[in-house]
């Protein structure tokens, strides 16, 4: 714990122990300014996503209605072409290639809105610290690095626009500090008028006659409790949400669970076991691990931005009230 201030006296070197809990609350301040102004601004652009296994290009647009509603859309300008329109909560995914149409709920982390918009408990897990300034598509940015504290979560650094607060780029690590993917403009205009022509689909007036597919959306979703619990929990990880959902073409239920500590996410489902017992697997995409094992007779799919082993450690930590033995 660090000392209050009026302990400064006390050594040479409290100064510099004095001096950690603002540098900290300075960072958590533009961690704020960040998730807001991705989610309030007008801003539109290109940027270039990175993995160990591609790059890809893409363009944004986002508005907010002064009379109401927030509006994106997304294009990628590589590969098959495809278009992602978001109208406040629900997401429609054209891909002209296929003829189909993907309608889902919004993803809550899509660039350059990766952070979540209640930051609860991050400063538990990550030293958090303004490191100097820098320079993205030709804006002043300041550089924010969050280091955990653990090798529970990954790294990451962001350049946040110095006037907006706007995330210009974002980097993650991995526990062994290894770059595990980034985001970055190339171009950004910020600030503007409401512009409904830039958030318009090129391909609703096409895709009249083409597939749709409705899966991801829920029938009905309900805050309940699943019958779930862990039974090891993992330090700075919090339940934050818990649902019973119902999905077209599943004849039950699928509980649905999400742990974080404030920032990284992991999400659990849960649903009986389907035709052909399901086995152990883990796999990963970009910096996204999903690690899926038979319980009885349930599958259990666990997901999220962290690494393998928390991921893990949290689905082999879940068991149904009363079990007294699980599959491993």
């Amino acid at each position: 714990m660090v000392l209050p201030a009026v302990l400064l006296g006390l050594s040479v070197a409290a100064p510099a122990v004095a001096a950690e809990p603002a540098e900290s609350q300075e960072g958590l301040v533009w961690l704020k300014k960040m998730a807001s102004a991705s989610r309030q601004l007008n801003y539109a652009g290109s940027f270039v996503y990175r993995s160990s296994r591609q790059a890809e290009n893409s363009r944004i647009a986002h508005f907010v209605n002064p009379a109401g509603g927030e509006f994106e859309r997304l294009e990628t300008l590589d590969g098959p072409p495809r278009e992602v329109i978001r109208t406040n909560d629900q997401v429609t995914c054209y891909l002209p290639a296929s003829k189909t149409v993907i309608v889902e709920k919004r993803n809550p982390r899509r660039f350059p809105a990766l952070l979540p918009e209640q930051l609860t408990g991050v400063s538990d897990s990550y030293n958090i610290r303004k490191e100097g300034m820098d320079r993205v598509a030709d804006h002043e940015c300041y550089i924010i690095v969050l280091e955990p504290k653990d090798n529970l979560r990954y790294g990451h650094n962001f350049c946040a626009e110095a006037g907006s607060g706007l995330p210009l780029r974002a980097r993650s690590y991995n526990e062994k500090k290894e770059p595990l993917e980034s985001f970055a403009f190339t171009q950004i205009t910020i600030g503007g008028n409401f512009n409904r022509e830039m958030v318009k689909s090129r391909y609703a007036a096409k895709s009249k006659d083409w597939k749709v597919d409705r899966s991801g959306l829920p029938v009905a979703e309900t805050p309940a409790d699943t019958g779930w619990v862990l039974v090891s929990r993992l330090p700075g990880f919090k339940k934050l949400t818990e649902f019973k959902r119902s999905i077209a073409g599943r004849a039950t239920p699928v509980a649905h669970i999400v742990f974080s500590d404030g920032l990284a996410a992991v999400s659990v489902f849960i649903e009986p076991m389907p035709n052909g017992r399901a086995t152990q697997t883990l796999s990963h995409q970009g910096a996204v691990n999903i690690y899926t094992r038979p319980v009885a007779e349930y599958m259990v799919t666990a997901l999220g931005e962290a690494p393998a082993a928390t991921v893990m450690q949290i689905a082999n930590s879940l068991e149904l009230k009363g079990a007294t033995a699980t599959a491993r």
